[in-house]
């Protein structure tokens, strides 16, 4: 396997780990395995015949490519230090893609369907980018939702009640003096940091889900921050068994963990309400 499969290798490992079963790790390293035995072994048998021919069409390819090296940047960078400027570099980057494909580009009317297309979509891109600029503006960070912060003077107080209502802890020290802080009473540790963008999908949507907070009201939430990454971080981590953010566990009142109630990665508010059930 050469370096391109690294990512997704390593991605189904991380989880394999994390989850502990068996047989979904086989079933994903298989998986793996023939998706990128497949494509190969069809191309080298069939050959030119489903290969397709050097042409003019390769220029109009490259700019795609372009723009999706340059999305992909945005994105890696954007899980480091999210905030305004990723939103403002993917309104420059939508604009500039919109512009391209033809948005400000005059159509006859012998035009063919593919230039309505292009145009359609540049069109499309531009608009969004715009929306993008102006969320960026207000301060936004969601290249999803770019005008959340329309919605942010209802949403605060709730959003705020549902943070509030963790510990936050950033060493060991502090990790142990929280543990021992809840003995006797079913506890949840999640692990987040700020540069953590399913984290922040966790908090907008789970963590504000109404049931959710609910079911909180009488288990002690301690947040674990790795916002601040460091050797301190890396002692939580062992601690906890955990390979990194988002992860939840759940202990029982005697403090041990329940099993099969570790959540690693993205979630929905059922799984956590199942997981927080099994610790009651």
């Amino acid at each position: 396997m050469g370096p391109c499969v690294t990512a997704p290798l390593a991605g189904a490992l991380l989880y394999i780990a994390g989850t502990g079963d068996v047989a979904l790790g086989a079933g994903a390293l298989f998986a793996l395995g023939v998706g990128q035995g497949i494509p190969l072994l069809i191309a080298g048998t069939l050959g030119p015949r489903v290969l397709p021919k050097a042409g003019a069409w390769m220029h109009r390819v490259k700019p795609v490519f372009g723009f999706v090296f340059l999305a992909m940047a945005i994105w890696l960078v954007g899980r480091i230090n999210p905030g305004a400027g990723i939103l403002t570099a993917w309104s420059v980057l939508l604009i500039a893609a919109g512009v391209f494909a033809g948005a400000f580009d005059s159509l006859s009317p012998e035009s063919g369907a593919w230039a309505r297309l292009g145009k359609t979509a540049g069109i499309a891109a531009l608009i969004f980018g715009a929306l993008m600029a102006v969320g960026a503006a207000m301060g936004g960070s969601d290249p999803l939702r770019p005008l959340a912060m329309l919605a942010q003077s209802n949403a605060a107080p709730q959003a705020q009640g549902a943070k509030s209502s963790f510990a936050e802890v950033t060493d060991s020290i502090a990790l142990s003096a929280a543990l021992r802080s809840v003995k006797g009473r079913p506890a949840l540790i999640y692990v987040t940091a700020d540069w953590c963008v399913t984290c922040k999908v966790i908090e907008r949507e789970v963590w504000n889900d109404p049931a959710v907070q609910t079911a909180l009201q009488d288990v002690a939430s301690i947040a674990v921050d790795l916002s601040d990454f460091g050797p301190q971080g890396q002692e939580m981590l062992d601690q906890l068994g955990a390979v990194g953010p988002p992860t939840m566990v759940f202990l029982n009142r005697s403090g041990e963990e329940a099993a099969t109630t570790r959540i690693v990665g993205d979630t929905t508010a059922v799984r956590v309400l199942a997981s927080l059930k099994a610790i009651r």
